[in-house]
């Protein structure tokens, strides 16, 4: 999953940030519970205040996620 992530990390650079955690990590539990994380992978698309926008259990396509980040930006514009 790293390789998608990275490729969308550079191609919204200028919009969003795409930040990457590791669930066997502690502190990241507190994270997980907040926005309901419970498979593995998990991505979460939040919004510019924070809230949880879309989210996506177990492995996606580049096109998926790409769809989701694009939606969330342009209601923010």
């Amino acid at each position: 999953m790293e390789p998608i992530v990275n490729g969308l990390e550079n191609e919204f650079a200028d919009d969003a940030t795409v930040i990457q955690l590791n669930a066997n990590e502690a502190v990241n539990a507190r994270l997980q519970q907040l926005y309901g994380m419970r498979g593995h992978p998990t991505f979460a698309i939040l919004d510019a205040d924070g809230r949880l926008a879309q989210s996506f259990i177990g492995p996606q396509t580049t096109e998926v996620l790409r769809e989701a980040l694009t939606a969330v930006i342009e209601a923010a514009n």
